[in-house]
Formats: structure tokens, sequence, C-alpha cells
């Protein structure tokens, strides 16, 4: 990830202006991404508190998951579908709680454990970037309010699921999220999760497979370290995972990938 945003954690935590100068940062600099580095790399603890006093000048840090508290382990399972977030494969590019009146603005990753066998890169693609790569007609196919995904249980602090979303916002100016998942194409093409669209559902999947396609394009990678935190603004960036390293089976599960995740609500910094 050339050109990610890299700042040192203690220094954007430390002094008068902080936390602001973190938000500034994030939002001007890094372009709604960043990659902060703590010192120290095995104070876990130190460092998680720190990221929710860095996380709060951002908005509201949200308890999706009240039971995990603000942080949820991304852990690796064997026995979880590879493709999914526990998983040991790709896990495509996507948006997190897509089809959420009050979907979350930000997401926090901060990195306990890489995996030993060098796998399990956190990927970032620009969605502005790969919607403005579309036709002006690719665009507008999207932008119709008659989408629809399979909502998440058990989740809290993000309002109710829409009915029908559209995936492209009119503006593509930070005020509305785009609501994207690459798990919706199968879907499409199948003339599935489309309800009352002016147009002809095979148009409208190809439309959203070229989408797919830029977004892959606009990918970038990064391998977390211990010790490092990715923040990004979820409603410019979808995210996803790189495949893990061969074996994980071989692998303790206390010796595998571990990430804590945090939201933060829309709201405070742009």
């Amino acid at each position: 990830m050339n050109d990610l945003l890299i700042l040192d954690a203690d220094t954007v935590t430390h002094g008068p202006a902080a936390p602001r100068k973190f938000a500034a940062q994030l939002t001007d600099e890094g372009d709604g991404r960043a990659l902060f580095r703590f010192t120290d790399t095995t104070d876990h603890p130190r460092n998680l508190a720190l990221t929710l006093s860095l996380l709060s000048s951002l908005g509201t840090v949200l308890s999706v998951y009240p039971d995990d508290g603000c942080f949820s382990d991304l852990s690796v399972r064997t026995d979880a579908d590879p493709g999914r977030t526990h998983g040991t494969g790709e896990n495509r590019l996507h948006v997190d709680l897509v089809d959420r009146s009050d979907s979350p603005r930000y997401i926090a990753l901060y990195c306990m454990r890489a995996d030993p066998h060098g796998g399990g890169g956190s990927a970032l693609s620009d969605l502005w970037a790969a919607a403005e790569a579309l036709t002006p007609a690719d665009r507008n196919l999207l932008r119709h309010p008659a989408f629809r995904y399979f909502t998440d249980e058990g989740v809290h602090g993000v309002g109710e699921s829409i009915p029908r979303f559209a995936v492209l916002p009119p503006h593509l100016d930070g005020r509305t999220p785009i609501r994207f998942t690459s798990k919706m194409l199968p879907h499409l093409q199948r003339g599935e999760l489309l309800d009352d669209h002016p147009h002809p559902a095979g148009a409208v999947a190809e439309a959203f497979g070229r989408l797919v396609e830029a977004a892959v394009q606009y990918r970038t990678t990064v391998n977390l370290s211990p010790g490092e935190l990715l923040v990004f603004d979820q409603w410019r960036y979808a995210h996803g995972r790189m495949p893990l390293g061969r074996d994980q089976a071989g692998l303790p599960p206390e010796q595998r990938r571990l990430l804590k995740q945090a939201y933060v609500a829309a709201g405070g910094a742009r």
C-alpha cells in the first residue's frame, strides 16, 4: 500500500492537539485511511486504550456486539467458511453492515498477532475511484434503490435493515455510504437480491460486475504487524482479507493471526 499514510501512534496520542490532530491527518492527508504504529508492540491493553481515545475524535465508538465490548476478535478458524470473517481464504472486498440504515463510518483493525506463514493481508479498495471508472450508464443503473442483501443478526447501534437500497449514492462526496459487497454478484447474476429495478436484471448484474472488477483494480494490501493499527473510512473504502498462509490447521489457535476490530459511527470528522 504505497500511498498509505503511516504515522507514529504515540506521537498522535500526545500533546495539546491530541487526538484532534489524528482526525485531521486521517481525513485530510490520509484521504480517509492511515496506518498507525505503536512503539511498544507488545503492550496491547495500553495500545487498545489509546486506540479508543483516537477513535473517539472521529465519532461515537460503537459496541456492535455488546458482549465483545468495543473490540471484536477477528480470529482464524479452520472450520469456518474460507471466504468469511474467520476463514482461511480470501474474504472478497465488501462493506460491513451494508444494509443498515446507520452503517458505521470508520473501521479500525489492530494487530495482536500476524500470520506466522505470512498471509492474511488486509485489503482496501477506493470505491470512489472504482465508481468513477464506470460509464455514466453503469453508475445510473447502480443508483436505483432496488438492491437488498442478507442482514446481520444480533448487531446493535447500526439502525434497521433497509429493505431496498442503492449501491451508489447520487454523489461521491462522503455524505452517503456506498453499499457494496462483492458477494452480491453471483446472486445478481441469478436474478436475486434485486426488486423493482426499471432495467433488466442482466444489465444490472453486468454493471455491478464491472464495479467489482474496478474495485479489484484499485485494491491495495498491507500485512499488519503486531502493534499496528489500520483505520479507514468504509463509506469510501471496501475492505477484505487476502488468503492466510499454508497449513493453518497445523498452527495452534493461539498462534494464528488475530486482529481486534472496532467500529465508529458517522459524525465528527469527515
